[in-house]
């Protein structure tokens, strides 16, 4: 609250209102979160020009569908990765390159399914209609397995994924 001090002047009647002794105060409290906020808004408008730029490095496009993903790579590369009879095994996983970074455009062909990789800390919901774009970078090697986290119909549970990350660009 701001505390206010009223002094009359009794010879002319006159009401004049005087700030306290907190206009200092007040101008601080005031000043650094608004400038705070300016700071906060200005990196972050710089960190979405950035990322909405268009500028893809390495782009995988992944298409979920009921009950397999389709993998898209550059250069027309394209192929479809499914269950097989070894529990949480594709026949066809997404080959990465070490040390690359990647831009994973996921979305969906059909229903909400949800691309997740727990190693990687990566889960992105793959949305019909919507593409959606995380950045990876490939920096560990071995096979990384995930798995659809979004009840996606009654073939939920056969959509692993299962992701390779390998040294040579030898696929």
């Amino acid at each position: 609250m701001v505390n206010y001090k009223v002094l009359v002047i009794e010879s002319k009647n006159i009401a004049v209102v005087l700030p306290s002794e907190a206009c200092l105060l007040e101008f601080v409290w005031t000043f650094i979160p608004t400038l705070l906020i300016i700071v906060l808004c200005f990196y972050k408008l710089n960190y979405l020009m950035y990322y909405s730029s268009g500028r893809f490095s390495n782009p995988v496009k992944i298409v979920g569908h009921q009950w397999y993903w389709r993998y898209e790579l550059s250069k027309g590369v394209m192929y479809d990765s499914f269950i097989t009879d070894i529990i949480n095994s594709v026949n066809k996983p997404l080959r990465l390159f070490y040390k690359t970074p990647y831009s994973l455009l996921v979305t969906s062909a059909d229903v909400i399914h949800s691309f997740s990789i727990p190693d990687y800390r990566l889960k992105i919901d793959a949305v019909p209609g919507r593409i959606k774009c995380v950045r990876l970078y490939a920096d560990r090697l071995g096979v990384f397995k995930g798995y659809c986290t979004e009840l996606c119909g009654v073939g939920h549970r056969y959509m692993p994924i299962v992701i390779e990350v390998v040294l040579s660009k030898n696929i």
